[in-house]
């Protein structure tokens, strides 16, 4: 029997939740279900790229107060959600968690899912209680990995189904791509050199200081080494962090060998990908980690921590390995790569293609019919009012 299922994002940029929840919907829709993609959309341009799917974007208020933001997006999610006409509505994120929570509390919903990807630590109260609701009132739960399970376990006492990540392998493969030619134009860098590739930003989770002092040590070995960190889009706050990435660039003496492109183009992204000698990702935190499955798709060596929960899903030589909290393992990963490109081309696509949508659809399947047969609401929908015990 086919669904109508709601997918609802935090915010309609790349970030890995929003990425998970587009391609889920276009797997959905792929095996027969009616899904839409839905978010706040606080610029009006829509998701950063079309998707394969129906989408709602819901006009919302620009605030830079991250508690104050948080709520008003909770709140206008909720309002613009009340009777929504789905079988089934999922949040990729605390924020559209307790939006379906508050409908649930009013009567208005039967119940909601939720995908953890992974928890932040938030020293504001408001914050962390609206993260813990968004675990805690999800009547299913799911997550991406084998570590978050048990985090949900031990910490929430929450049994999470592992769902995973999947890799478009048309959108990212080896193939060069019309954009490939001119993207070094395009976003000022070097016409000639290799070029070192972190996605995500610069933020302390994605250890982008340690990755810069590595980068700078093995451009004493190779002057031609260009490091580019792209993307970055976030609602959170990493200013503090950003300045200390900054001043040590500057004091560097090699400002003209670092690149910060901050969002890109999502066109763009395989030709970065294609571009590079080796996608750099040595997080200190991570939910799944979908940009290692596409560089490894575009045929690009990859380097990720020696942990969890990169350990679940790639194993010995299919990617290089680094320690988050040892720069010099760091360094010798990345002079690794430098030879690795021939052995990547070959092993990344391979690699890449164990990690399918359908099959994350898939395993959404039964909880999202279990959703879908819930006795229909037969109470009215309560008063229109906003959640403030944690406010």
């Amino acid at each position: 029997m086919s669904l109508s299922i709601g997918i609802v994002t935090h915010s309609t940029n790349p970030r890995g939740g929003v990425v998970h929840g587009m391609a889920l919907a276009e797997a959905l829709c792929d095996a027969g279900h009616d899904a839409t993609l839905i978010a706040p959309d606080a610029t009006g341009a829509g998701f950063f790229r079309a998707p394969r799917c129906a989408v709602r974007c819901i006009p919302v208020r620009p605030e830079r107060d991250l508690p104050v933001q948080v709520e008003r997006r909770i709140g206008e999610l909720r309002e613009a959600l009340r009777g929504a006409p789905h079988d089934v509505l999922h949040a990729q994120d605390p924020i559209g968690a307790n939006a379906l929570a508050d409908l649930v509390r009013e009567g208005g919903l039967r119940g909601f899912a939720r995908t953890v990807h992974h928890l932040d630590h938030f020293s504001h109260p408001g914050l962390a209680a609206r993260q813990a609701r968004g675990v805690t009132a999800a009547t299913a739960l799911f997550t991406v990995s084998t570590l978050w399970q048990g985090i949900l376990a031990d910490e929430y006492g929450r049994m999470a189904p592992v769902v995973g990540n999947g890799v478009d392998a048309v959108r990212f493969s080896p193939e060069p791509g019309p954009c490939d030619g001119t993207l070094r134009a395009r976003y000022r860098l070097p016409p000639e050199g290799g070029l070192v590739l972190s996605v995500g930003g610069i933020e302390r989770r994605k250890n982008t200081l340690m990755l810069l002092d590595a980068f700078l040590a093995l451009r004493r070995e190779r002057p031609d080494l260009h490091l580019v960190v792209a993307g970055g889009a976030s609602l959170l706050d990493h200013s503090e962090y950003r300045r200390l990435f900054d001043r040590r660039v500057r004091d560097s003496g090699c400002a003209g060998a670092v690149t910060v492109t901050g969002p890109v183009a999502d066109g763009d992204m395989p030709s970065f990908y294609r571009q590079a000698l080796v996608l750099a990702y040595p997080s200190r935190t991570e939910g799944f980690g979908l940009c290692p499955l596409e560089a490894l798709a575009c045929g690009t060596p990859v380097i990720v921590p020696d942990a969890a929960p990169f350990t679940e899903h790639l194993h010995g030589p299919e990617v290089l390995w680094c320690a988050p909290d040892r720069p010099e393992t760091l360094v010798a990963a990345l002079r690794d790569a430098l030879g690795a490109r021939a052995r990547f081309r070959a092993g990344g696509p391979a690699t890449a293609r164990r990690f399918d949508w359908r099959g994350v659809a898939a395993r959404h399947m039964a909880a999202y019919r279990r959703l879908a047969a819930l006795p229909h609401v037969t109470t009215p929908p309560g008063p229109k009012r906003e959640y403030r015990d944690h406010a």
